[in-house]
C-alpha cells in the first residue's frame, strides 16, 4: 500500500498548478486537501531531485553515522533549519534531521541505521543476583535489553523478562 494517496505524476500537476495559481501555499493546499508543509516539501524534491524526488521511496533510507553527526553539528552550528539541512543533505524530510538532533540532545548515540545486532539466541540458566545486576544495567543504567543480552551473555527474551 502506497504512503501517499499521490502519484508522482499527480504532486507534479498540483506543484504546477500551485505555481500558476498565485495563490499562498495555505489557501491553495487547504483546497486541495494537503497540508501546507507537504507542498514545500514536495517542491523542494522537485527542485532538488526532479521527478524521481516525487516518487514513493521503494525501501527506506538509512544513513551512516558519520552523516547523522554532519547533520547534527550544522544544525547545532545554526547554519540552517531543519529544512535547510534536509535539501543541503539529501534527506527525505526535516523531522529525521530533529530526531537525529533530539538523539544527541538526550545523550543517546548516533548509529548508523538500521542497528541491529545479533545477541544470542541460546537460553543458559542464570542465578537470581545475575537477574537483579540485568534489571540495574536495564533500569539504573538506562541501556537497552539489547545491549544487556550482549553484556550479560543471555537472550533479548531473557533481559526483558528479567527487567
Amino acid at each position: 500500500m502506497p504512503r501517499s494517496k499521490f502519484t508522482a505524476l499527480e504532486k507534479l500537476k498540483l506543484l504546477d498548478d500551485f505555481q500558476k495559481s498565485g495563490l499562498p501555499r495555505a489557501t491553495y493546499a487547504r483546497q486541495h486537501g494537503i497540508g501546507k508543509s507537504t507542498l514545500a516539501r514536495w517542491s523542494m524534491r522537485y527542485r532538488r531531485d526532479g521527478l524521481e524526488g516525487l516518487e514513493e521511496p521503494k525501501k527506506n533510507n538509512h544513513y551512516s553515522k558519520e552523516l547523522k553527526q554532519t547533520v547534527v553539528f550544522a544544525y547545532l552550528n545554526g547554519e540552517g533549519t531543519f529544512d535547510e539541512l534536509t535539501d543541503k543533505y539529501g534527506l527525505r524530510n526535516g523531522q529525521q534531521a530533529k530526531e537525529w538532533v533530539d538523539q544527541y540532545n538526550g545523550d543517546k548515540s548516533l548509529t548508523a541505521s538500521p542497528s541491529r545486532k545479533q545477541v544470542p539466541t541460546v537460553r543458559r540458566k542464570t542465578t537470581f543476583e545475575e537477574r537483579i545486576e540485568v534489571v540495574e544495567y536495564v533500569v539504573k543504567h538506562k541501556h537497552s535489553y539489547t545491549e544487556a543480552a550482549e553484556r550479560f551473555q543471555v537472550s533479548y527474551q531473557q533481559a526483558r523478562s528479567c527487567a
